[in-house]
């Protein structure tokens, strides 16, 4: 290990555990180095963002840069674990199997599930991918997206069954209406039967982490259910988003 990074590290975590700024030389005694090294190392954390200063003393401590990559190191690492009850959840409110997925490219892919009891389900599998644009857990991840990225799919709009949207406008419109309604419906768009409700999860810095969200046999989501399931899946979505700290960045 280099030395000169654990002393860095060293400091890092001193100046976490000071109730408020500190001076440089009570760091350098309580880290057992030098002045003139610990200088050195919390100007290059002051210019790499870690550390500031206070005024009008000159004194060190910690920006939230620190905060921000734990937060999205809980969001990429933990988020399974953490989408657990949501999941279970859904499966309780809704009587459907609820997925997960992540983002992979134009693809997304279901990362966690929770079955539901039903006797004739939608077969989703841990690890099956989909393209983006052609179920709801892909287009819920489109509800963020600026219009110059969604634009960007237009080459790539491959058709799966009679009813994947293929056309870039059509797409830009569902999203538009997904946006506005707060979930995202597919309906037999990538196979014939199956369709979804799903809602992105956003972090801290306003980016879909995930999405989240119902599959369902398409001949149960019937037109009376759908806006009760869209409910339900919007706001464990949204309670999903506030636990990975979304509201702290509104």
């Amino acid at each position: 290990m280099s030395g000169t990074v654990a002393k860095a590290f060293n400091l890092l975590e001193l100046l976490s555990k000071y109730d408020g700024p500190v001076r440089m030389a009570d760091l350098a005694r309580d880290a057992s180095m030098n002045k003139s090294t610990a200088y050195r190392l919390l100007e290059t954390l002051s210019q790499l963002g870690y550390v500031t200063q206070d005024e009008p003393n000159g004194r060190y401590l910690l920006t939230t840069k620190m905060w921000e990559i734990g937060v999205r190191a809980f969001q990429r690492s933990d988020l399974r674990i953490a989408a657990k009850p949501y999941l279970e959840e859904l499966v309780a409110k809704t009587g459907e199997m609820a997925v997960l997925s992540r983002r992979d490219g134009r693809d997304v892919i279901v990362v966690e599930k929770v079955d539901c009891s039903h006797p004739l389900q939608a077969i989703t599998l841990l690890g099956s991918r989909s393209p983006i644009h052609a179920s709801s857990i892909g287009k819920a991840f489109l509800m963020t997206d600026p219009p110059e990225k969604l634009a960007e799919l237009a080459p790539h709009l491959v058709r799966f069954t009679d009813r994947t949207i293929t056309d870039i406008d059509t797409l830009i419109a569902h999203v538009a209406e997904a946006r506005s309604a707060g979930t995202a419906i597919g309906r037999d768009e990538y196979r014939e039967g199956v369709s979804g409700v799903a809602a992105p999860v956003i972090g801290t810095d306003g980016v879909t982490y995930a999405t989240i969200g119902i599959s369902v046999p398409s001949y149960r989501l019937t037109d009376d259910l759908l806006p009760k399931y869209r409910q339900i899946v919007a706001d464990v979505a949204r309670r999903f988003s506030r636990q990975i700290g979304h509201d702290k960045a509104a």
